[in-house]
């Protein structure tokens, strides 16, 4: 039975890596194709403890990886903050 639950979760998970993601941030959460962008990071990049730990990234990290690779490739948000963080109805 363990291992069934065990399978489930991995099956779940993978289903989840190849669509969007969503990073939490103050002045607006990030949307991103998960499967686009793990074509060209290893996990560990970007998750402490590889495969399906957290997330390791805060402001800095994130913005570095983020722009850095999007001005390197000529591609992806760059002009201004709302293009990736996007508020809600709300404003929040």
């Amino acid at each position: 039975m363990k291992r069934l639950a065990g399978a489930a979760l991995l099956c779940l998970l993978g289903a989840g890596a190849a669509g969007a993601a969503i990073l939490k941030a103050y002045n607006g959460d990030v949307t991103f194709d998960h499967g686009l962008h793990m074509k060209s990071f290893e996990c560990k990049e970007c998750h402490e403890g590889g495969v399906t730990g957290k997330m390791g990234l805060n402001k800095e990290k994130a913005h570095k990886i983020c722009l850095g690779c999007h001005k390197k490739v000529g591609a992806g948000p760059l002009k201004h903050c709302a293009e990736c963080h996007k508020l809600d109805a709300k404003g929040s």
